[in-house]
């Protein structure tokens, strides 16, 4: 009987890990269907500062001084491209947002599809306001350094399929904005 109970306290130990990698997941999976742009993003109440080039690109994530999803250079970017259209805006800032959501929250096959269903979302509104090209432009600002390109090689090592993240395209209704 004793050993019968050291085996299975053996076997709820080895366990533990992965119970709180499921839940580690579930969590991660949880907050980026959270992540939405919102009007104060678009209309840029709260832009963040210039950031430092060293620092800000001495990391995959990068700086995101306003803690919206953005990293500030592209951020910053995309308001000095378009300052005067809202609907751009909208439309990149949330491309943009998923594009980073592939280099800070993949970390399995689970959140991989998580990050594609809420990117291909992204896609489609962008397309609704700007070319294929210009969407090109967007990934090319969020994958600027070998670090990143990298870190997004990484994360598509979890490829699989998916479908669409249920709602609407856009995260703001394009329709409701000026320009």
């Amino acid at each position: 009987m004793a050993i019968l109970v050291v085996a299975y306290i053996a076997l709820v130990i080895y366990r533990l890990p992965a119970v709180g990698e499921k839940q580690r997941t579930a969590d991660t999976i949880a907050t980026i269907q959270a992540q939405k742009v919102t009007l104060a993003d678009v209309m840029g109440t709260n832009l963040p500062p210039q950031p430092y080039e060293p620092e800000n690109d001495a990391t995959v994530a990068g700086l995101d001084k306003n803690n919206n999803g953005i990293r500030d250079d592209v951020e910053l970017a995309i308001f000095a491209k378009y300052p005067h259209s809202a609907k751009i805006r909208a439309a990149e800032l949330q491309y943009a947002m998923t594009e980073q959501m592939f280099l800070t929250d993949v970390t399995n096959t689970d959140t991989w599809k998580a990050v594609a269903e809420e990117d291909s979302r992204a896609f489609t509104c962008a397309l609704k306001v700007i070319s294929y090209n210009q969407t090109v432009e967007v990934q090319d600002m969020v994958l600027n350094t070998d670090l990143r390109k990298n870190a997004e090689q990484k994360a598509f090592n979890f490829i699989t399929s998916h479908g669409s993240a249920s709602g609407p395209a856009c995260d703001i209704d394009l329709n409701s904005l000026p320009n």
